[in-house]
């Protein structure tokens, strides 16, 4: 809730202080003069001011008020030099009560600076009057402590909901955004609903303030979807980083990973224990005892080599016709990698040609629905895509059909395809044979380091210890401790991977519950409640621009009054698209009102009666807001130099509304009273 309970400005001069100093009723408030020229939006602006709203009259800081805040006022003939200047602004949110300060004109005091005092505004002078400056329209003042529009947030009970921005990232819905549903101003507000509404860089801001006015669930259902979004792209960015992480570390010891799924899961037992490391066909676990029974049969063998010359030279034989035959398998497999790169290339460069001329050829199929013909190559017998001539050609003109310019796209977007799907391909295998030839040459530096020491033992002394014997133990203990290693490595993987599972678990559980439709059953009735208040309104205000108010919807795409798909204003003329602006504003407060919504019940109304409004529309228009009791407090700026108006304004029941009646100019001389 937000109430506007007094309104005092000062305007300091050498003879004085001018000003207003205004108490505002609960209900409907009348700020009139007979002359349109008075200052009544001069007063309605440092209500905008003080609450850092004056975006919405069209600008930042001091800029957005008139002259007599900042060069001179006129006190009958005389016209005195502004001083210094600046107002204050008793609110209320129903149950504290603070006083808002706001400079317009004042040496050492920049306009950006709010002063809070935590009390009405007789007593902002007591001691133990709590008092904090605060700023306004710098950055982060939406967000940090000290920042104003945040403590207003929070002192009206709002939660603002991060919305979606134009640069891609979620910020604050701001305060300003909602408010310009509510404060109709005079120079801008009445061009059509919201036209006073800021730009803020939020995207479709219109819906996002009807959305959080109205509290409506799909705000939440879309920033849970959201959310939901995201966090399944992160589950499936940190799965696959997992998967790759656990495959380069088997592959390191030409080994492989049994069971890995490639996308998220929700993982059992049984999945789990399907999740293990091979290598040669062999699990790790036999392939590491099988290592262990190898290295106890070296330990027994005799370390001479004249005892074990046979079993050497035995061995070296059969170690180098290995090498051979991996040399052998590893040029073939760089020569299938070399040409794997060689189409890769190749398609490559034709899917940027196929790219071109599906580009080409849809900015000629935009042309022609246009109505062009220039540039249209293919009339006059030339080819869009290569440019060539089509008329010399072998067989007959009469039996050939060219195809269209959209036959042409489609027939080039099926070849695009055809060729992704074959790069995909080529880059699969090109991957395939990288961790092939990796693990060749793994293989040939071991066994080329084997046949090098069993060389070496062939040639020694028959006396000398067997180096090849030495060599083999070391590495087998070497790849005992690798391939543990590996496991270890792998089982922590393991665990991450079942957190993920857990995690997707979750999010899939969230998914489900969330509701099919984009509204729940509470914003259908919400909107409904709106359309119907929208039309009973117009009914009440006289507007007539459309013959069947059934055909009258709110669209569930924007929110906004629609006919028959299209937005209604282009129905309405000008006198109706004000009423419709009247109908509309006041039906939102009415639904967030009866359906629990986040309105503040604060209504603004400078100059109303736009466009030669019929006075029996106005007296209607006055008697919907006295309907509305004291739920919601009303402010018009209005001219009633007109009988009509004033006679209006007479036959409202005398308690159901205040009039500041403004005479010749709104300011006058408030020191002497005080």
């Amino acid at each position: 809730m937000l109430k506007i309970n007094r309104l005092k400005i000062e305007i300091k001069t050498g003879n004085g202080v001018y000003g207003v100093d205004y108490e505002l009723n609960d209900g409907l408030n009348f700020v009139a003069s007979d002359d349109n020229t008075c200052g009544k939006s001069s007063i309605l602006a440092s209500v905008y001011y003080c609450l850092g709203f004056e975006e919405i009259i069209g600008g930042k800081g001091d800029k957005v008020l008139t002259s007599v805040y900042k060069t001179s006022i006129e006190d009958g003939k005389r016209v005195l030099p502004v001083l210094e200047s600046g107002a204050f602004l008793e609110i209320s949110n129903g149950h504290e009560v603070i006083t808002i300060y706001r400079s317009a004109k004042m040496e050492n005091r920049e306009s950006s600076l709010v002063t809070v005092f935590y009390s009405g505004l007789d007593n902002i002078g007591k001691t133990g009057t709590k008092i904090e400056d605060m700023y306004v329209h710098m950055r982060n003042s939406a967000t940090n402590k000290k920042g104003f529009h945040n403590f207003l947030e929070k002192f009206l009970n709002f939660t603002l909901p991060e919305v979606p921005a134009s640069d891609d990232v979620t910020r604050k819905l701001y305060l300003q955004l909602i408010f310009s549903g509510m404060f109709i101003e005079q120079k801008h507000g009445w061009a059509d609903i919201f036209s006073g509404m800021p730009y803020l860089g939020i995207k479709e801001a219109k819906k996002r303030v009807i959305e959080f006015i109205l509290k409506l669930d799909t705000l939440h259902n879309e920033r849970k979807k959201e959310f939901l979004r995201n966090r399944e792209n992160d589950i499936k960015k940190n799965w696959g980083i997992l998967i790759n992480e656990m495959v380069r570390e088997a592959s390191r010891e030409a080994c492989a990973i049994n069971g890995l799924p490639l996308s998220p899961m929700i993982f059992t037992e049984s999945d789990l224990s399907r999740i293990n490391i091979s290598k040669n066909d062999t699990s790790i676990e036999d392939y590491i005892s099988t290592l262990k029974e190898e290295y106890q049969s070296l330990r027994q063998l005799k370390p001479r080599i004249v005892d074990n010359f046979n079993q050497i030279q035995e061995e070296l034989s059969e170690t180098e016709n290995s090498i051979r035959t991996l040399e052998n398998d590893l040029n073939k497999y760089k020569q299938m990698l070399n040409n794997e790169e060689l189409s890769i290339r190749s398609l490559v460069k034709n899917i940027e040609v196929i790219n071109t001329d599906i580009t080409n050829n849809k900015d000629a199929a935009k042309l022609k629905k246009l109505g062009s013909e220039l540039g249209n190559t293919s009339s006059g017998d030339i080819c869009p895509v290569c440019n060539q001539s089509i008329q010399d050609i072998l067989l007959p003109v009469n039996d050939m059909q060219f195809m269209s310019i959209e036959e042409n796209i489609r027939h080039l977007e099926a070849q695009k395809e055809m060729l992704d799907f074959s790069l995909s391909s080529h880059n699969q295998n090109k991957s395939r044979l990288e961790e092939n030839i990796i693990e060749l040459e793994s293989r040939l530096y071991k066994l080329r380091r084997l046949a090098k020491t069993l060389r070496s033992d062939l040639y020694s002394t028959n006396d000398n210890l067997s180096e090849t014997i030495i060599y083999k133990k070391i590495q087998i203990e070497s790849e005992i401790h690798r391939l543990t290693g590996l496991e270890h490595v792998i089982n922590n993987k393991k665990k991450e991977l079942e957190e993920l599972s857990r995690e997707w678990a979750e999010h899939l559980t969230e998914k489900v519950s969330l509701p099919k439709d984009k509204f729940t059953e509470l914003d259908i009735q919400k909107l409904n409640s709106l359309r119907d208040h929208f039309v009973k309104n117009l009914k009440q205000y006289g507007y007539k621009s459309v013959f069947n108010t059934s055909d009258i919807d709110i669209s569930r795409e924007s929110y906004l009054p629609m006919i028959k798909d299209f937005d209604m204003k282009f129905d309405s003329s000008a006198s109706d698209n004000i009423r419709a602006i009247w109908a509309f504003t006041i039906a939102l407060f009415q639904t967030s009102h009866e359906k629990g919504g986040n309105h503040p019940g604060l209504l603004i109304f400078d100059e109303p009666a736009q466009h030669s409004i019929v006075t029996n529309d106005m007296k209607e228009f006055f008697k919907s807001i006295v309907g509305l009791s004291k739920s919601c407090q009303v402010i018009i700026g209005i001219t009633i130099k007109d009988s009509e108006i004033r006679q209006a304004i007479n036959e409202l029941p005398k308690q159901a509304y205040k009039i500041i009646n403004l005479k010749n100019k709104a300011f006058y001389r408030i020191d002497n009273e005080e």
